[in-house]
């Protein structure tokens, strides 16, 4: 048997032996290849990835998000009725179709309908790396119209008004509303949703509130955020960074949000570690975490949390600190992850960041047609409604 052992090799190819040779040379122009596909891996990924998001991204782009631009809300809130409103919401980009009667009931369910009809076709549209994210996304929305459902028949709302205040979306059909709406009561009304996609976190919720419906609510809200951030978690190392960050934010803030209600009201820490999300956090985690439950008053919350991007943004506004004005902080903190999804489109603008910055700016869009909807309704002042707008900050 032929021996090939590395010292027979290179002897045989410094004395000339071609067949020797041959086998040295092929040797060495496999591992030199391989040595350079291991080292170029990283690239193709990186490019194969560009290619991928090259054209969603460049929608979204286009599409923009005009309700959160200063100047086009400037001009939306001038409206003086709401058929009014709605042609400058077109106008602006947002294609609402045509209405005869208008109220500011049927108004804000149109919104609804209109946004969950966006972020499915925006999950539909992803690439399917991140596809599991947006989706999830997507059915944490409905999932909250569904729990809707569940605490109106608990309220005895009629089903007419139920199916008139719902707006369906996704698994969230037409029908499945109509067969909730009209349950014997919110038991019945659960298992109406036990095939989709939310209906375990519905029972969960439902079981764990005892039948006191804020505590339902904020159940459903905690474990739908549970979910974004193991779907987050389950994107690929490569594309995870700015999807982990959106979610992890998105923690984040619902946990200060919770805190700042907490301390305002006087909750018992006991009681506020329920409402906590412990997991998923992206600066809001371990011992920092574990220190912001722990502060007595809304400075030492404020104090708890320096250094982090939130801090700021509730610095600001010393007063409502004082006062325990809550909604001027959590207006604070809408604005703080507005900015946020706008520093991650702009740091990984080749890869998912356009897309959640979209999602999420989306929501705010939303957030304010339904602001400006209510003040035109009940015929405020423009400037008064620019009080309540979360609008992305123009830097000049």
């Amino acid at each position: 048997m032929t021996d090939l052992s590395l010292s027979s090799l290179f002897s045989g190819l410094l004395s000339g032996d071609s067949a020797t040779a041959l086998l040295v040379a092929a040797i060495a122009i496999v591992i030199l290849i391989s040595l350079m596909l291991a080292a170029s891996a990283g690239y193709f990924r990186i490019i194969l990835n560009i290619a991928v998001f090259a054209r969603p991204d460049a929608r979204v782009r286009a599409i923009g998000n005009p309700m959160v631009d200063p100047v086009t809300a400037a001009v939306v809130r001038e409206a003086h009725t709401l058929h009014d409103l709605f042609d400058r919401f077109r106008a602006a980009g947002h294609p609402f179709p045509a209405a005869g009667e208008m109220d500011i009931d049927i108004a804000e369910r149109a919104i609804r309908g209109y946004y969950y009809g966006k972020v499915m076709s925006l999950s539909e549209n992803v690439p399917d790396s991140v596809r599991h994210f947006f989706a999830t996304y997507g059915e944490m929305l409905v999932a909250r119209e569904a729990a809707g459902i569940i605490m109106g028949r608990a309220r005895n709302i009629s089903p007419a008004d139920l199916e008139q205040r719902i707006s369906s979306a996704g698994p969230l059909t037409p029908e499945l509303v109509r067969k909730a709406a009209h349950a014997a009561g919110p038991e019945d009304a659960l298992n109406r949703f036990a095939q989709t996609p939310f209906g375990l976190v519905l029972a969960a919720a439902y079981r764990t509130a005892a039948g006191d419906p804020a505590r339902f609510s904020a159940r459903v809200q905690t474990a739908l955020l549970e979910r974004l951030s193991l779907a987050a978690r389950s994107v690929d190392i490569s594309l995870s960074p700015p999807v982990t960050e959106t979610a992890g934010r998105m923690i984040d803030q619902a946990n200060i949000r919770a805190l700042l209600r907490a301390l305002s009201l006087g909750v018992e820490r006991e009681e506020t570690g329920r409402h906590l999300i412990p997991e998923g956090g992206f600066e809001l985690t371990g011992d920092r975490l574990e220190h912001a439950r722990r502060a007595g008053s809304l400075p030492d919350l404020i104090l708890a949390l320096a250094g982090t991007w939130y801090e700021p943004y509730l610095s600001r506004y010393p007063e409502a600190v004082k006062d325990e004005d809550i909604p001027v902080l959590e207006a604070a903190l809408d604005q703080c992850m507005l900015d946020s999804v706008r520093a991650v489109s702009n740091q990984y603008h080749l890869e998912s960041g356009p897309l959640l910055r979209y999602m999420v700016a989306l929501g705010y869009e939303v957030q304010n047609m339904q602001v400006i909807v209510g003040g035109v309704a009940a015929s405020l002042p423009p400037e008064e409604i620019a009080r309540l707008l979360v609008l992305e900050e123009i830097n000049e």
